[in-house]
């Protein structure tokens, strides 16, 4: 089973990823539950309780990866964990890319999904942080 759920939960992600690369915060909201949660890179914690809150929040995280300067992503070191029959949590890390292959942004980020009658979607993120919050 753990390997059949890591296979499904990395096939997610690369949808995912793909999804994310269109840069249309509605098409990455798909892959949300609503409402959900997400605790960001900074430490801030968001939830969403609507379908077009998740996509206005994408579009702008999406926006703020184009200035940066991505145009693509990887991801690598997925760990899929069962949580009953449904659910699972699964952890991967991402790196957001230049056109030359650099990295822009690189982090760790684990989800809690949820498996519907579409496939999987995405209840709650927290990224990895290092460091003790003042």
């Amino acid at each position: 089973m753990p390997e059949a759920l890591e296979v499904e939960i990395s096939a997610f992600f690369n949808k995912y990823m793909q999804t994310f690369t269109t840069w249309d915060g509605d098409q990455i909201a798909k892959l949300y539950c609503a409402p959900c949660i997400t605790m960001r890179g900074d430490g801030s914690i968001h939830c969403f309780q609507s379908r077009d809150e998740i996509a206005r929040f994408f579009q702008g995280v999406a926006d703020t990866y184009r200035r940066e300067g991505a145009e693509s992503g990887t991801l690598h070191d997925v760990v899929a964990v069962p949580i009953g029959e449904r659910s699972a949590l699964g952890t991967v890390t991402w790196k957001n890319l230049r056109p030359d292959g650099s990295v822009t942004r690189q982090w760790r980020q684990s989800y809690n999904l949820v498996r519907s009658p579409d496939g999987w979607r995405i209840l709650a993120t927290t990224f990895h942080l290092s460091g003790v919050p003042s």
